[in-house]
């Protein structure tokens, strides 16, 4: 059946319509494609450059983080520096302060080999005890000083070790940061992702400021100690040295005092000991003169009784008592009384004789413990006196 003309056309017209509407169609959709490519396009330079600012933050800030970490690790590592120096000046003086206790103890020694008469708890004992108990507090604060500073230094070893180990992980990162910020394209799918190794947790932004803070804080409060605990050893090292000055001074002063004291006491007894001697030896004449006494009366005393007895052989009637008798019974008497009396003398005499001899063998003996205790005394100052130099 062949179309009628009318028909004919409106199938074209219809066909031309429908091509038109198409047309139309696919005009507003170029346009809305255009319109969508405009504005991913825009969305994509907008995201880029708040990522690409976002990075360069994140460096910035890393960086600071980092060089803060960097100047505290300077600052632990002048700080440790200090401390060694000051761990290895006290020790220099703990090993300084056995010099003086050693000498204070040897002293002691020495005066107990004193003679027992000069063995007295005097000014110089107690100088000596004191100078010995200085030493030692200064060795046991020392001592403390020591396993003070060896703890403190375990400590800042510690802050070393964190504060290294955050540089690098800042260093790292800031690597990783820069080759992703100057990256201008992506990963192929050929290639490995780094997301492949995100670790599960990742840190907030604040914890991981927070944990760089932190650690300066603890690395400033540990520098605080540090210092500290310098201050106070070297005050304790300065009043060890003082007080072992002070002391060994008194020491010195003490022992010249007693020497002094001693070398006075051995001039008088050396003096009374001369005139004890000079005292004996008068005694000695004296003693010898009375006996020269008593032997002179001998003589005459035996003439006597002879004369008297010879006057015994007279006749009986020719024996009377007469003036010549008389006078020989009274001489025979006086030279007996007088020779009893020069007995009684002479044994008094010896007696202090005796007496003397013992005083000069008292004062002898006391001369002699007066020298030998000058002697120790001497040899204490004298190593006194050396260590005066070896402490300058």
């Amino acid at each position: 059946m062949i179309p009628f003309c009318t028909q004919w056309e409106r199938n074209s017209r219809t066909l031309v319509d429908s091509a038109r509407k198409a047309q139309s169609l696919s005009t507003q959709q170029r346009v809305n494609a255009f319109g969508t490519q405009r504005a991913t396009d825009q969305t994509m330079f907008e995201d880029n450059k708040v990522s690409s600012s976002a990075l360069q933050h994140t460096i910035s800030e890393a960086e600071l983080l980092k060089n803060k970490s960097e100047m505290q690790l300077e600052a632990i590592l002048r700080e440790t520096s200090m401390l060694e120096d000051e761990a290895a000046h006290a020790e220099a003086t703990l090993e300084k302060m056995r010099d003086p206790l050693a000498v204070a103890e040897e002293n002691l020694n020495i005066r107990r080999k004193r003679p027992p008469r000069e063995m007295t708890r005097d000014n110089v004992e107690r100088a000596l005890n004191e100078q010995v108990a200085a030493a030692k507090h200064a060795i046991r604060m020392l001592t403390g000083v020591l396993e003070a500073c060896e703890k403190e230094l375990g400590r800042l070893k510690i802050c070393r070790e964190k504060l290294e180990e955050d540089i690098d992980q800042k260093r790292i990162a800031l690597e990783v940061d820069g080759e992703a910020l100057q990256m201008e394209s992506g990963w192929n799918s050929s290639q490995s992702s780094p997301m492949s190794r995100r670790p599960a947790q990742v840190a907030l932004p604040h914890m991981w400021r927070q944990r760089t803070e932190n650690l300066c804080e603890e690395c400033d409060r540990t520098r605080a100690t540090c210092e500290r605990l310098r201050a106070k050893a070297r005050g304790i090292q300065q009043d060890a040295i003082e007080n072992e000055r002070e002391t060994r001074e008194n020491s010195l002063r003490s022992l010249a005092r007693k020497m002094e004291e001693t070398g006075m006491l051995r001039n008088e007894l050396e003096h009374t000991l001369q005139t004890t001697l000079e005292e004996l030896g008068t005694m000695e004449d004296a003693r010898a003169s009375v006996e020269q006494s008593m032997n002179d009366k001998m003589g005459p005393l035996a003439l006597a009784r002879s004369r008297l007895s010879v006057r015994t052989g007279k006749p009986n009637p020719e024996v009377v008592r007469d003036v010549a008798e008389r006078s020989l019974e009274k001489e025979i008497g006086d030279l007996e009384h007088s020779i009893r009396r020069l007995q009684l003398e002479l044994a008094r005499q010896t007696a202090d004789i005796q007496r003397l001899e013992q005083t000069r063998a008292r004062l002898e003996a006391d001369i002699k413990d007066k020298a030998d205790a000058l002697a120790l005394e001497q040899e204490c100052e004298a190593l006194q006196l050396d260590l005066g130099s070896r402490m300058q």
